[in-house]
């Protein structure tokens, strides 16, 4: 086994010089961002009456519970960041890992990297070993500067680094399941497709637990699950995080098994081979590329969209175990179509953001072929720059529109069946209402890759910016002007009266202008040469 493990340090060394500047980025909004809510906490509520009525104000809509976890006490500035942080924190932690785990192992083989790193004094599990300690390191860091930072700004060092460990065990784990992934997947982008799978499915079961009254043995299904059973600022609880940390070793010996069941360049999901002389076209080309993208999204979008009707459907008793909503109704300050209807905006408002990451993924996803030499060889044929890009824009623009009609479809059938009649056609709308924002999101990919392709990660800053000024810019009360920067904050109410399109106008006029430069910058521009 150790022999194995041989020139596991000169790699890792490798990897953390080769990934520090992708991972700052990372770690600068973990330090940064729970300092910042933890520091407005007393500005924010001056009193321990305006705690109590948000607190109040966010257990009449569950979806709250569903998506950012429970608020436990908000009457503490801790207890405040940890609710602020804890789902997003956790799920951004995760993808932060799995992302560093695909992109030493199974994206190395695919570039030919790894077979240079292999042909040196390299034990055969030792590039994955390197992996997952960077992975590790970087968590840790996470969880360390988050605890370091809120316990120098005053807050109670147990809380501090209890929410810290929540991040850094959740981030571990992961590492330990895009390891698994690695092994099974053909490509990097099948490997990171599994992976977020399975993080999608753990943040699912998850929202379900905390939204069911009784339903807290649910969260044991989930390894965000057991991550949130910490309870910083509540209990404080430790075990979880060794659970999480025995769950992340397990995985590690678990990928280096399988690793030693396959072949190099291979996953033991094999793929298909391809035809001997390709007729398809650019066209046929790129939905071929992107079919496991497509068929991945679609389906998550549709039980995304099936389970958050089902849960829709149980309002009714979710309500009725809530005494501040029973309050609501019996003062008539809302009905309980009010509130379901809010319920399923904001899961529409989730399955929107869900949407814009589908397409910037699609639209990303034709640099990495420039980047790994295949669009050279493509662009040698009579094939015009345009006719080359104009597949894949199509593809982007059209996939998440699709995905949005069927989830927001399925979250309206599936309501009505279960028992909480909504009227699925303003469902449906309001899935259609999200679809300019999501434009807009798609249109700055298509934008930088046509013209600053070095950049494209700033699609990705943007649109977590969007999120967070969407779902926290009202808690933390931003000015008007700062939330109407994001494109999800002005969607059309549909469920309202007097339904206003203006700003969503403007959105699809941004978008199309947007993708009109991308297509000419990469009709102008040279090819990147890597």
């Amino acid at each position: 086994m150790i022999q194995a493990l041989t020139g596991t340090g000169p790699l890792l060394r490798h990897a953390i010089g080769l990934d520090f500047r992708k991972l700052l980025p990372w770690l600068l909004i973990f330090a940064v961002f729970p300092l910042i809510a933890f520091s407005a906490y007393p500005s924010l509520f001056p009193s321990q009456a305006d705690a109590v009525v948000l607190q109040s104000t966010l257990s009449a809509n569950p979806a709250f519970s569903l998506l950012f976890g429970p608020a436990t006490d908000l009457s503490t500035a801790i207890g405040f960041t940890t609710w602020r942080i804890q789902m997003f924190g956790m799920f951004f932690a995760a993808l932060m890992a799995i992302l560093t785990v695909t992109r030493h192992t199974r994206a190395s083989e695919d570039t030919g990297q790894a077979e240079l790193l292999d042909s040196g004094v390299v034990g055969r599990h030792a590039r994955l070993a390197s992996a997952l300690v960077l992975a590790w390191l970087a968590s840790a860091a996470v969880g360390l500067l988050v605890a370091v930072t809120l316990a120098f700004a005053g807050a109670p060092p147990s809380s501090a680094y209890a929410l810290g460990s929540m991040l850094t065990g959740t981030g571990i784990v992961f590492a330990g399941v895009a390891a698994v992934t690695a092994q099974l997947g053909s490509v990097a982008r099948v490997a990171n497709t599994l992976a977020a799978t399975v993080l999608g499915i753990s943040y699912l079961v998850r929202g379900l637990g905390d939204t069911f009254p009784g339903a807290d043995w649910i969260l044991w299904f989930s390894p965000m699950g057991w991550a949130e059973s910490i309870r910083p600022s509540a209990e404080n609880n430790p075990w979880p995080f060794l659970l999480l940390l025995v769950a992340s070793i397990g995985l590690a010996f678990w990928a280096a098994w399988l690793s030693s069941q396959r072949d190099f360049g291979l996953g033991l999901i094999p793929t298909r081979p391809g035809p001997a002389r390709g007729r398809v076209g650019m066209w046929g080309l790129t939905a071929k590329l992107n079919r496991l993208p497509l068929w991945t999204w679609g389906v998550n979008l549709l039980v995304l969209g099936s389970v958050f009707g089902l849960v829709t459907g149980a309002l009714s008793s979710v309500f009725a175990s809530n005494p501040f909503v029973k309050q609501m109704i019996a003062f008539r300050v809302a009905t309980e179509e009010q509130l379901a209807y809010g319920f399923v905006e904001v899961l529409v408002l989730l399955l929107g953001i869900i949407g814009a990451v589908v397409g910037i993924q699609l639209a990303l996803r034709f640099y990495a072929e420039e980047e790994e030499r295949r669009s050279e060889w493509v662009l040698s044929a009579p094939l015009s720059r345009l006719s080359h890009v104009a597949p894949t824009v199509v593809v982007s623009v059209a996939a998440p529109a699709a995905g949005m009609i069927l989830c927001s479809l399925a979250l309206g059938i599936a309501s009505n069946m279960s028992g909480t009649p909504l009227d699925v056609w303003k469902v449906v709308l309001q899935g259609i209402a999200e679809l300019p924002a999501i434009w807009l999101a798609v249109g700055v990919a298509v934008a930088l890759v046509g013209w600053a392709p070095q950049l494209r990660s700033l699609a990705w800053l943007l649109l977590v910016y969007w999120l967070l000024l969407t779902f926290f810019g009202q808690v933390l009360k931003a000015p008007e002007w700062l939330m109407d920067t994001s494109p999800f904050h002005v969607v059309p109410h549909v469920f309202s009266d007097g339904t206003d399109w203006g700003a969503a106008w403007w959105s699809l006029v941004l978008a199309a202008a947007l993708v009109a430069a991308g297509l000419d910058g990469y009709r102008r521009r040279d090819l990147v040469c890597t």
